[in-house]
């Protein structure tokens, strides 16, 4: 997950110099099995006066970045997107509002709570050998698939599934099936 948040710049740096003192530690806060132990997001649901146990935070943080205009991290976790751990970030600093992009391989989704696209404007994925690739219209998946499969695909969203699995039917044997997703767009923030 993708993560910026927007706010009181008094708040941005209290949760950014959190933040940053936990990565830096010598040691964890609280020993963990995470490959990044500092950076852990159990760590920071505690730093923040939160219980690990009870705030899904199975999962570490990266890119910890602040600017005049915004916080900004990205999120590596198991099962789902930490959005327990955002909740409790707005509670301990209620200037703050958050506009994140989320996906998984192992729940199948894509999110975001971004609906005017301020920083994440992609609405369509295809998932295809090599890349996974974003579009911020219909109209551009459609003419990237076309390209890719090399035959007209009408602009519409319902042509865009009926084209990849077309192309998945005629390639049973294709190592990489294509794959089309809408990005959710979840409330929030």
């Amino acid at each position: 997950m993708s993560v910026f948040f927007v706010g009181e710049k008094r708040e941005m740096r209290s949760l950014y110099g959190k933040m940053w003192r936990l990565q830096e530690r010598k040691e964890s806060l609280i020993a963990n099995g995470f490959y990044e132990e500092k950076r852990w997001l159990g760590n920071l649901v505690t730093r923040l006066g939160g219980d690990w146990r009870e705030v899904y935070c199975k999962g570490t943080w990266s890119d910890l970045t602040l600017t005049r205009d915004y916080l900004f991290f990205a999120t590596e976790t198991a099962w789902q997107p930490p959005l327990e751990l955002l909740g409790l970030i707005r509670e301990v600093y209620p200037s703050l509002q958050y506009y994140f992009s989320a996906e998984g391989d192992g729940w199948d989704a894509y999110l975001t709570n971004d609906r005017e696209g301020r920083f994440f404007t992609a609405s369509y994925v295809l998932d295809m050998e090599p890349d996974i690739e974003y579009f911020d219209s219909i109209g551009e998946a459609c003419a990237h698939l076309a390209a890719r499969i090399g035959k007209p695909v009408e602009e519409g969203w319902k042509a865009l599934c009926e084209a990849a699995e077309e192309w998945n039917d005629a390639h049973p044997d294709s190592p990489w099936p294509i794959s089309v997703k809408r990005v959710e767009v979840e409330n929030g923030g």
